[in-house]
């Protein structure tokens, strides 16, 4: 299969491989933010019932 470059614009393999480094970056990105900058825990979220208590 020959390339076939159109006089019209750009390759779409191009824009293919454009977009996939695109995601790549990105992946990487956010795998790095959720690395560095990780969710602080809520101790106070969790509300333990009493046993006591009569429904």
């Amino acid at each position: 299969m020959r390339w076939r470059i159109r006089s019209t614009g750009h390759d779409p393999r191009q824009i293919d491989l454009l977009a996939i480094v695109a995601m790549i970056l990105i992946v990487i990105t956010v795998g790095h933010f959720l690395t560095e900058h990780p969710k602080k825990h809520l101790t106070s979220s969790f509300i333990e019932p009493s046993q006591t208590v009569r429904w």
